[in-house]
């Protein structure tokens, strides 16, 4: 029994429907899952009517953009209400601002010689957010760069001559939106950021850190698991699955953690 508390289907960013992700969480072994899509809830809703068919727990998950200071965070939500109403405003000025950041970096695109299509970006979003891999794949799909991290390396990362950040949202928000709407708080891939940044988000409020994730090897699931038992919060783990990464194949099933974990968050909610 194990458990994956960090996936994506292609609501947001990830190439699987949600009832593909759990017939491939069930060959894996998974018992527990989490569906985190990126600002959007609708992957979880989706899954959540067919997760008892194949044997999987689901658990409500989301991944929250926070950006401030000119640096993005994202805030793992789990056990979160999709329908409270404080987060579903949220999430529909988000899905909306996105489209908008979307027109503006395929302009600044043009302005570079790179001409792809906001159209051709909507579509190949569908019905999920849309973000800056669904400009990278038709960048690489028009011939303009070879893969997804060329596009993010010369164009899309923040500093380079596309970039456009996303509207600010505050992690001090985001921590209390998610608490709001009875989840709980946790800073995705912290090995990602300085020392600093990571006292900062603590001092926001966070519930947990995801130690095990793949960009983090052991030392420092170490560290992170130290930090956590230090200021008392809660750990927790995933492969981060999307389906566009020749790795995310092998992490799947590979990062995740044991049932224990999500025992603890359930505990941790009792007692709020």
């Amino acid at each position: 029994m194990s458990a994956d508390l960090h996936t994506h289907t292609l609501y947001s960013d990830g190439v699987l429907s949600p009832e593909q992700l759990l017939i491939k969480a069930k060959e894996r072994g998974i018992t527990i899952l989490s569906i985190t899509d990126h600002d959007t809830m609708d992957g979880y809703v989706v899954g959540e009517a067919i997760a008892e068919k194949y044997g999987i727990e689901l658990i409500s998950g989301i991944e929250l953009s926070c950006f401030e200071d000119g640096v993005d965070y994202h805030i793992l939500g789990y056990f979160l209400d999709p329908d409270y109403p404080r987060l579903k405003t949220h999430l529909d000025i988000f899905r909306r601002e996105r489209v908008k950041r979307a027109e503006r970096i395929v302009k600044k695109l043009r302005n570079l010689s790179v001409n792809i299509h906001l159209d051709d970006v909507l579509e190949r979003a569908g019905a999920g957010t849309i973000g800056r891999p669904h400009i990278a794949a038709e960048m690489v799909k028009n011939g303009y760069v070879k893969d997804l991290k060329n596009a993010f390396d010369r164009f899309l990362a923040n500093g380079k001559p596309a970039f456009e950040g996303k509207p600010k949202f505050h992690v001090s928000e985001g921590v209390d939106l998610i608490n709001a709407s009875g989840g709980l708080a946790v800073l995705a891939h912290p090995g990602q950021m300085s020392y600093d940044r990571l006292h900062y988000i603590i001092e926001c409020g966070i519930d947990g850190l995801e130690v095990v994730h793949p960009s983090h090897p052991l030392d420092i699931r170490v560290y992170y698991h130290n930090v956590a038992m230090h200021y008392w919060l809660l750990e927790t783990g995933g492969s981060d699955f999307h389906g566009t990464r020749t790795y995310d194949e092998s992490n799947f099933g590979e990062f995740v953690v044991q049932p224990s974990a999500v025992e603890s968050m359930l505990n941790h909610l009792a007692k709020r």
